[in-house]
């Protein structure tokens, strides 16, 4: 009897570590749908062009979030056009069917039809460039068809096949454009997509173009445009959760613009079904659902692609300091990049110069540049130029942005002297320094050595005379290490631990500190 109490005691009891050990409450939706604007803002367009094998499927968007399908083009190719123009309205149809017995008979006389879609169906005939166009046009039609209506400019999506108008609507009508056969992909402008297209009419820009598609369709898009598909699995793994986490914390970042992320580095990069890899592919479906959390949310999973040897803490390169973005040493980033693991640029005083007096700043003579604080990582925060006329700091990322360089993992030293043998050639971001000892030119004359005062560079403010005797005073080197901002999961560094027999699991937890790998579909930590 003491033994069965016993026994009883020891199962409830480890129940309860179990249980307190494995129950996480959490917080996560997941959409639907998720938005990621291709073409917007000054990269938006007055046309496109998309193509399906078999056609094309136009949808509307309801009230509960759901696309009911409104109407079918069986042309693969169609384009999609900026329209401001008038037309005239006949009808009210419930269904494609009876639209279309109507349309065929409407075209017998007046070939300038097609299908109009404001929530119903019509006949629009036109375009017409103007109101006093298409009034003219409608006195003139008033014999035959009773029951013609202007239609006035706001916001049209004209679509065409075969230089032919077919189908217009308005912007806001939520319109979606998918694949008649199916789950075949689209292409708009030659790329392709999973998915549907949808365009919308902004203020002050062209046509924006939509992807919109499943959460996880997306992720076979972005996996391997941020990280190598060839790579260990494990480490595609953390990076599929990395950025199935980042799109749920940043989703509606982009709603002033109609989606909810962007395809570039502005987000996360999204090639499309063209940038997908199977490697990758099995990665997002291996860890379909999964997400990190942190006190039962999202985590802003950013990352980058090399530390340098170690990541940083987030408010030494943001303004914010964030629990789980906590610096950490990266032990197995190095040995697979040489242009990553170390890289160096040149700098002159006077190109120092030019680029502060580009971006409105002039303190006169650069006297000296030095990092002037470090972090514990030993990443750059404070770099500060000395000036005859007064100094100029720059601080945590704008060091990056100022110099050009890879990363913040650097240090600075001014070149006393150099050998007769360097040149320095300027490109747009940098000089870079080059040994020119020993070379000799062939001409019809022969072979001849260089000699001092001989080499021209040409460049486009003209040819710019080096001479190779003199030493290159002034000169800056700025050592460094990584590329990125640093902060959260280091791809090189994730690829090194896979490598070396961690699980994503594993590496979401050491790079993001104190989160939980949670699954959504399971309702469960793992």
């Amino acid at each position: 009897m003491r033994l069965r109490k016993y026994f009883t005691f020891v199962l409830i009891f480890s129940l309860i570590i179990i249980s307190t050990v494995s129950y996480v409450k959490a917080s996560v939706d997941i959409p639907k749908l998720i938005k990621i604007g291709l073409f917007y803002g000054t990269t938006s367009k007055t046309s496109y062009v998309i193509s399906a094998t078999n056609g094309f499927k136009i949808g509307s968007e309801d009230n509960t979030g759901n696309i009911k399908y409104i109407y079918n083009l069986t042309q693969n190719n169609i384009s999609v056009n900026k329209d401001d123009n008038y037309y005239l309205s006949m009808g009210s149809f419930n269904d494609q069917v009876t639209l279309d017995n109507e349309l065929s008979k409407v075209a017998s006389n007046v070939p300038n039809s097609l299908v109009g879609y404001d929530g119903n169906y019509h006949i629009y005939i036109g375009p017409y460039l103007s109101q006093s166009d298409a009034q003219s046009a409608m006195k003139n039609l008033a014999s035959k068809f009773s029951d013609i209506t202007l239609v006035l400019p706001d916001k049209n999506i004209l679509l065409t096949q075969n230089n032919k108008n077919v189908f217009l609507y308005k912007a806001d009508n939520f319109i979606y454009l998918t694949n008649l056969s199916g789950d075949n992909p689209m292409s708009i402008d030659g790329k392709r997509y999973r998915g549907f297209f949808e365009f919308l009419r902004q203020a002050g820009s062209d046509i924006t173009a939509i992807n919109v598609l499943p959460l996880e369709e997306y992720l076979y898009g972005v996996v391997p445009s941020e990280m190598p598909g060839s790579w260990n699995i494990e480490a595609l793994k953390a990076q599929a959760v990395a950025a199935r986490t980042y799109a749920l914390y940043n989703i509606g970042k982009y709603s002033k613009y109609g989606f909810d992320l962007t395809n570039d580095t502005n987000c996360q990069a999204y090639n499309g079904f063209d940038g997908e890899y199977s490697n990758s592919t099995k990665a997002v479906d291996d860890t379909k659902g999964v997400v990190a959390i942190y006190d039962g949310k999202p985590i802003d999973a950013i990352f980058h692609s090399h530390s340098g040897g170690f990541t940083e803490d987030s408010e030494n390169v943001y303004v914010n300091r964030v629990p789980y973005l906590r610096g950490v040493e990266d032990k197995y980033v190095f040995g697979y990049s040489k242009s990553l693991d170390n890289w160096v640029l040149y700098f002159t005083k006077e190109m120092i110069e030019q680029k502060l007096r580009d971006t409105g700043h002039d303190i006169g003579n650069v006297n000296d540049v030095k990092v002037t604080d470090k972090s514990w990582t030993g990443r750059a925060v404070k770099v500060t130029i000395y000036g005859d006329k007064g100094n100029y700091v720059l601080e945590k990322d704008a060091i990056r942005n100022f110099f050009g360089t890879k990363s913040t993992m650097l240090t600075i030293n001014e070149n006393s002297s150099n050998s007769d043998s360097d040149v320095y050639v300027e490109s747009v971001t940098a000089t870079i320094k080059k040994v020119l000892g020993g070379i000799s030119v062939i001409s019809p004359k022969g072979i001849s050595p260089i000699t001092n005062n001989d080499i021209y560079v040409v460049g486009r403010n003209g040819i710019k005379q080096i001479n190779i005797s003199k030493s290159a005073a002034n000169t800056y080197t700025i050592n460094g290490s990584g590329y990125g901002h640093g902060v959260g999961l280091s791809q090189y560094g994730a690829r090194g631990m896979a490598d070396h027999g961690y699980n994503y699991i594993d590496i979401l937890k050491y790079y993001y500190k104190g989160i939980d790998v949670y699954d959504t579909i399971n309702n469960k930590s793992l």
